[in-house]
């Protein structure tokens, strides 16, 4: 992935906590319809995400893009890095270096083991090639 798009990808992973320019939104829905609807009946989390401020958060995708090589990984790739290490920002950036040189050597790997694998040519098919 390019770095420009790699700052964007991680933003939303993590919760932040608004700038104080930003106004915080009623929790009441707007639209009426919505209303009456009872809450959802999600688990109270088990463990503390950081809650982050927008500035800390930039500053993070800063530092993860510019540990991310260009047109090296895929955005699926990084996408399931972040949102498996999205209860640990400052621990998800500091150890990405470390995830992309295992990365390298999985791919490496992979390229390996598919050129030693041989499909034998069955003389009555030999026509099919």
């Amino acid at each position: 992935a390019a770095s420009f798009d790699v700052a964007a990808v991680g933003e939303p992973v993590f919760p932040y906590k608004p700038s104080t320019a930003t106004v915080p939104e009623s929790s009441t829905p707007k639209d009426p319809s919505q209303q009456n609807l009872p809450l959802p009946k999600r688990k109270a989390p088990t463990h503390a995400i950081p809650l982050l401020t927008e500035e800390e958060i930039c500053e993070l995708a800063k530092r993860f893009a510019e540990a991310i090589p260009e047109d090296e990984l895929s955005a699926a790739g990084l996408q399931g890095y972040l949102l498996k290490n999205k209860t640990h920002p400052g621990e998800c950036v500091e150890e990405v270096a470390e995830w992309v040189i295992q990365e390298r050597k999985s791919r490496e790997k992979l390229k390996k083991e598919k050129a030693e694998v041989r499909i034998p040519i069955i003389p009555e098919y030999s026509f099919i090639r």
